[in-house]
């Protein structure tokens, strides 16, 4: 086990209870299934859902979920209160997991997040869902992914390079918590005991034709430099996107507001939630005991809510119009 993976192996499990104290009890949660046999252990994933609104007959929107835990670690296990959290707010849920580093390295966790995302389309037969409304969201290296699927989705070029499956589903929006968007700078920059940004990063970024130099002096060589930073890939194909960071955050200190000035910068709608104490750092939210995490879940639902509803006033409009 590498530094970093018994790092965030022991994150997971001193924190699991106060983050997964909550029980949901009126969700529902699917058993297992796989979404790459290529990949059986690794590419799992959950649904939860609330079943009183599966008989409505009303499509349910859907958040599909990726965990933290520094590219080398975690589990979806460790986020079924939060999952449950989403559901219970009416959103179907796909809690997933996906191949990790360093046994995996960069592109596979992207090629994972697309996979994960299409086999919705397998879903919709089974369930009543609205694939013109996916939220595509997760924390710290799942915020990674999340917008590197995003990327993904709004530029053809990247999904080539990275030998992804085309791209079936296209996110309306991006919930990102406390994420890496520019790696070449969060790996470089970032300053951790222990030699740690250097672990996490050769682990994530490591094959058999490149090994990352302990001082960083040949990080510009990685050949897919360029294609591990979802920040490299905005245009104005991107979605909607609401970001929460932490001023004072440990793992991720910047990245956030690099990510909403270029958002800016191309005119994505983009909301933006930061906290401001050493005590609300990296992935505060995850601590449901705090007023800060109750303020920002309020906000954050509120966002989604009135996005969707806009969106439904606007294509009402559109149908309108056609059918003068």
């Amino acid at each position: 086990m590498t530094r970093s993976e018994f790092l965030f192996v022991a994150i997971d499990v001193i924190f699991h209870p106060a983050q997964n104290y909550r029980r949901y009890k009126d969700i529902k949660v699917s058993e297992d299934f796989c979404y790459d046999n290529n990949f059986p252990k690794e590419c799992l994933a959950e649904y939860y859902y609330d079943p009183k609104l599966l008989e409505t007959g009303k499509k349910m929107p859907v958040i599909v979920n990726f965990h933290g835990g520094g590219f080398v670690a975690g589990d979806k296990k460790h986020r079924v209160s939060l999952c449950k959290r989403y559901a219970s707010h009416g959103y179907f849920v796909v809690n997933a997991n996906y191949r990790l580093a360093p046994k995996y390295s960069f592109p596979a966790l992207a090629q994972d997040a697309v996979k994960a995302v299409n086999y919705l389309e397998n879903t919709a037969k089974s369930y009543n869902i609205d694939l013109d409304k996916v939220v595509v969201t997760g924390d710290s290296s799942g915020a990674y992914l999340a917008s590197e699927y995003t990327a993904i989705a709004c530029n053809e070029d990247l999904c080539k390079k990275l030998e992804c499956d085309k791209v079936k589903i296209k996110p309306a929006l991006l919930l990102s918590w406390c994420g890496v968007y520019d790696f070449e700078k969060s790996i470089t920059l970032t300053k951790l005991p222990f030699n740690m940004v250097w672990d996490i990063g050769r682990c994530e970024i490591d094959n058999d034709g490149f090994h990352l130099n302990k001082d960083f002096s040949n990080m510009k060589d990685f050949p897919l430099l360029k294609e591990a930073s979802p920040i490299n890939w905005i245009n104005k194909d991107w979605c909607t996107s609401y970001l929460v960071m932490s001023k004072k955050d440990v793992f991720c200190k910047g990245q956030g507001e690099l990510l909403a000035e270029k958002l800016n910068e191309l005119g994505i709608k983009t909301q933006v939630f930061h906290s401001t104490k050493v005590t609300d750092n990296h992935c505060f939210h995850m601590d449901m005991y705090k007023s800060i995490s109750k303020k920002v879940f309020k906000e954050v639902f509120e966002f989604m809510e009135d996005y969707f509803k806009e969106e439904e006033i606007g294509n009402e409009e559109i149908e309108d119009k056609i059918a003068q």
